[in-house]
């Protein structure tokens, strides 16, 4: 049996407000939250109207969607501020994913609550009640108001967590429809024009519904009524849509204390990664993602992802991967009041085969393919893997376009380059990003090349083989940066013995031609 626990701050957008404004004194902040009529305001088609409130403005009979005009006629000591929904929607964001130590699946319901599947994590918080006190005492710490509950659905753990008799509420397994009956129609996340609607019928309790035929209600109100009722029952699925994948495989340190230092960070992150390598490989998988995650007392959760271009179930490597980016974060890790809870998961995992190792290792050996993999791992972390690239060859006789970059972790099967390229002649070991134009001496109309000026230095040519000629790809009409007429490639070597490879774009015999030398690569 699934089950879902639901959190929902009634008072968010204004306890966010004051603990972001705490700066202003102790004092002064007890008057803005208790004492002092206070409201945040959002600006409508219909002018200014009230979005929260303190316990001052209600006492003062001010609610929620008056417009700002009759809020001051009630209360002319009202204090306003601008609401922010993007940033408390962001700060939500962050509270649910600080909540992925109770489950790996959160998820918000904005404007002012989240939700997590907790199937699986209540006994390890000592039961479900244990849990949701908890995690309400946690919760207050930062200056918020919640109310929680748990339900076979998501639907039933959102409408206890509003509507519950208590702060706290847990409706027992099996228990839901007796749950649901005597709540109020917006307990079903209806609409509320469809709410008001039902009201005029008479229907103002979720058990007039419970056994209501289905098609007349379907056909008046639409399918919505009857979805969200049945997704409230469990007769239907509904999707959990997590904020983050929960991952393959997961180990946690909780702290005895708060640590507030980069040391026991790295000492710790140590020890993660011994228990996920003998997780991963006692199962003989292999790891391409992996994320650690720290979380602060304050609410605050820092995360650090590292990837790696073949499966990884390494320790000492993972170990080292971390270690580099929080050395970088060394300056910018903002430890707060201490981490209390530091997890390791482990995303994109594959089965893993095993390679025979060499018998022995001989100092100044060739550099096998997993110490290479490891060292792109690291240069991909450091700089991104879509920086760190290899070429692959391309169906192209144009040297500068028969190869492609591909990231250097992909995993794509290349073709052979002889296979793609069938050819007698030899190619240059350095070819230039782009061909280099020179003053070429030459027989014409299609002599070799005698002598060439490159660099501000001559070249006085004693050998020459070619041309090679090579037709323009007169298809690709896209490429601007590329001559469309025809080359005759050269294989010189000049007088001091250094060996070049020549071309001339464009022939002397053909008018529309206007014929220019180029340097293209370096032979050893």
């Amino acid at each position: 049996m699934r089950r879902f626990l639901s959190v929902w701050l009634p008072h968010w957008s204004m306890e966010r407000y004051l603990q972001k404004n705490m700066t202003i004194g102790q004092e002064q902040h007890k008057a803005l939250r208790q004492k002092t009529p206070f409201a945040l305001v959002a600006s409508g088609s219909r002018g200014q109207h009230i979005t929260s409130i303190n316990m001052a403005a209600e006492d003062a009979g001010i609610t929620v969607g008056l417009p700002l005009a009759d809020a001051r006629a009630l209360c002319p000591a009202l204090a306003t501020a601008e609401t922010m929904p993007d940033a408390d929607a962001a700060a939500l964001e962050q509270l649910a994913l600080w909540c992925l130590r109770y489950s790996p699946m959160v998820t918000t319901h904005k404007p002012d609550g989240f939700a997590l599947d907790i199937s699986g994590c209540a006994h390890l918080f000592g039961g479900e009640q244990a849990m949701l006190e908890a995690m309400a005492e946690k919760i207050r710490q930062f200056h918020l108001t919640p109310r929680l509950a748990i339900a076979d659905t998501i639907g039933t753990a959102w409408a206890a967590a509003r509507f519950g008799k208590t702060t706290i509420t847990v409706v027992e397994e099996g228990e839901t429809r007796a749950f649901l009956a005597p709540l109020p129609l917006t307990a079903l996340r209806l609409e509320d024009r469809t709410v008001k609607r039902l009201k005029q019928l008479g229907l103002r309790h979720i058990n007039a519904l419970l056994d209501a035929p289905q098609a007349p209600l379907t056909t008046r109100f639409g399918p919505q009524l009857i979805k969200r009722l049945h997704q409230a029952t469990g007769a239907v699925p509904e999707i959990f849509g997590p904020l983050v994948p929960p991952p393959s495989y997961h180990v946690r340190y909780p702290f005895i204390e708060p640590v507030i230092q980069l040391e026991a960070v790295e000492v710790v992150l140590g020890i993660l990664a011994e228990r996920m390598m003998r997780q991963l490989k006692q199962m003989r998988k292999g790891a391409r993602q992996l994320e650690l995650r720290l979380f602060r007392v304050d609410g605050h959760l820092e995360r650090l992802s590292v990837g790696t271009s073949r499966l990884c179930a390494d320790a000492d490597h993972i170990t080292l991967l971390f270690q580099e980016n929080l050395s970088r974060l060394r300056d910018d890790l903002d430890m707060g009041f201490g981490f209390d809870l530091m997890t390791m998961s482990a995303f994109d995992v594959e089965n893993v085969t095993h390679i025979q190792q060499a018998w022995g290792s001989r100092k100044g050996g060739m550099i096998s393919s997993q110490g290479l993999g490891q060292l792109l791992d690291r240069f991909g972390n450091r700089f991104g893997f879509d920086k760190v690239t290899r070429f692959i060859p391309a169906e192209s006789y144009i040297p500068e376009r028969a190869f492609r970059k591909i990231p250097a972790h992909s995993g794509t099967q290349d073709t052979s380059w002889q296979g793609t390229n069938q050819r007698t002649v030899s190619r240059p070991f350095l070819l230039f990003t782009a061909p280099e134009p020179v003053m070429v001496l030459a027989e014409v109309p299609d002599g070799p090349p005698l002598r060439f000026k490159w660099r501000r230095r001559q070249h006085r040519i004693i050998a020459a083989d070619g041309p090679e000629r090579l037709s323009p790809e007169w298809w690709r009409t896209s490429l601007q940066d590329t001559s469309l007429q025809t080359r005759d490639y050269y294989r010189v070597e000049d007088s001091a013995g250094y060996r070049f490879w020549l071309f001339r774009d464009g022939l002397y015999d053909r008018e529309e031609d206007h014929p220019l030398w180029y340097l293209h690569g370096l032979f050893p």
